[in-house]
């Protein structure tokens, strides 16, 4: 579904004023990080995210609104996003505001299915740090773990960057030092090390959920196993 975020020029109060339209969340977070790490540094000074729904931009620098014809810049996202002005009289047009979890690297959060919203990965024992390497991760309705969520390439006194799809991370639980991995059968488990090349990407759609686990393996049916699979479900950070 198409994102829209506001866009305020700090160089004054009534020109340049904008609502981005993105073609979806992804596409947004994508533009800023194309933004933010240019080669033309003129928008990376001029261009801040303030909040996920919130930029602003100094035009007397770099206007953001011309980011996607400038190909050292973010011409990648020409037809992807068109940015609207707002009126110079202060009128301001109202954009759906979004519930939801900003993806930033090192931060903690629960990992939830993004159809039905009681379903969460867990990983028994992690709520008092009690996990033993090779331990699985599930999926339940009843219980939820946190996990730290965080770049690969980024030292972990140094949080703060937008994650995206092509980024490798680690997932890491916040009771203990230990990493998702993936096994040799394919299903998660934790690790003293993290996955080598466990993308974003595959966190949001790279994962299933399979049959319910019998209860002579003291679990309910209400816990299911998850695997690592090229088309999976679809999961968000909450």
């Amino acid at each position: 579904m198409v994102y829209h975020a506001y866009i305020h020029n700090i160089s004054d109060n009534y020109s340049s004023q904008y609502i981005a339209v993105f073609a979806s969340r992804a596409v947004a977070d994508e533009w800023w990080r194309a933004v933010s790490t240019s080669a033309n540094t003129k928008y990376s000074d001029s261009v801040r995210r303030v909040a996920p729904q919130f930029f602003t931009h100094n035009t007397i620098k770099a206007n953001a609104a011309s980011s996607t014809t400038d190909t050292q810049v973010a011409s990648a996202f020409f037809g992807k996003v068109f940015f609207t002005p707002l009126p110079n009289n202060g009128g301001l047009s109202v954009i759906p505001i979004l519930d939801f979890a900003d993806h930033v690297s090192g931060n903690s959060f629960f990992i939830r299915s993004r159809v039905s919203h009681n379903e969460y990965w867990y990983c028994p024992g992690s709520s008092t740090g009690n996990v033993t390497p090779n331990s699985k991760v599930y999926v339940s309705r009843t219980e939820r773990t946190r996990f730290h969520v965080r770049l690969i390439s980024e030292r972990k006194d140094t949080t703060g960057t937008i994650m995206i799809g092509s980024d490798e991370i680690a997932i890491t639980l916040t009771s203990t030092n230990l990493s998702i991995r993936v096994s040799r059968s394919s299903h998660l488990i934790v690790s003293k090390n993290p996955e080598v090349g466990l993308k974003f990407s595959d966190l949001v759609n790279g994962f299933r959920v399979v049959t319910p686990l019998l209860d002579n393996e003291g679990h309910c049916e209400s816990v299911k196993e998850l695997l690592k699979t090229e088309d999976g479900e679809e999961w968000e950070l909450a």
